[in-house]
């Protein structure tokens, strides 16, 4: 990889979010447990600081891609005096967190699956063009039609790849001809620009394949 791709490689986690546990009563020490695949990591708090930063910060602009460099100034605050980088770096190689770098996506999606959480809540008279996802009578996020689609295919437990390919088709099979929902690629860059969101609402989570 360039230092050009990597600069502009977005940064996702990887993992589902077990809970904090402490092992002894009234200890102070304690643990964050992250499942990935078929095994649970159990995570110091910085290193689970910089897991969850992967996730996105809420004041960030949409427009500008979350990347390792964006997540260790979000930590520099909460981390004062800790090489951020290096622990980054180690969740990386651990397969903890993954960079897409631009021309890998496709790579990246057969790679891994996304698991959901929460309920899908459909649109509204009110703005029809936007889909909840969320609990009954409390939408926690609302996304296009795009995304929620591809939502609503994860439990099948496919790779996104595989998910993209299958949504396209099921349109074209339709009739559709509208080259953002028709098209693989595009439905991966559609969710993948809205993947912060989704991760930092705590609707979505990624997965290794096996």
């Amino acid at each position: 990889m360039t230092t050009a791709q990597t600069v502009r490689a977005v940064l996702l986690p990887v993992g589902q979010f077990f809970g904090t546990f402490y092992p002894v009563a009234g200890s102070t020490e304690r643990y964050h447990r992250v499942r990935l695949g078929d095994e649970v990591w159990e995570l110091d708090d910085e290193r689970f600081i910089l897991w969850a930063l992967a996730h996105g910060t809420g004041d960030r602009p949409a427009e500008q891609p979350w990347t390792v460099s964006a997540a260790c100034d979000a930590a520099a605050s909460q981390l004062p005096g800790v090489d951020s980088a290096s622990l980054l770096h180690g969740l990386l190689a651990e397969g903890l967190a993954v960079e897409v770098a631009p021309g890998e996506a496709v790579e990246f999606a057969r790679r891994h699956r996304v698991g959901t959480r929460m309920l899908g809540l459909g649109n509204s008279a009110e703005q029809p063009w936007l889909w909840s996802i969320g609990f009954f009578g409390h939408p926690v996020v609302r996304v296009t039609r795009t995304v929620y689609d591809l939502w609503e295919w994860c439990p099948s437990g496919e790779s996104l790849w595989t998910m993209c390919q299958a949504l396209a088709d099921e349109e074209r099979e339709a009739g559709g001809t509208e080259p953002d929902l028709v098209d693989p690629e595009q439905l991966l860059t559609a969710f993948l620009g809205t993947a912060h969101l989704l991760f930092m609402a705590g609707v979505v989570y990624l997965e290794p394949l096996p």
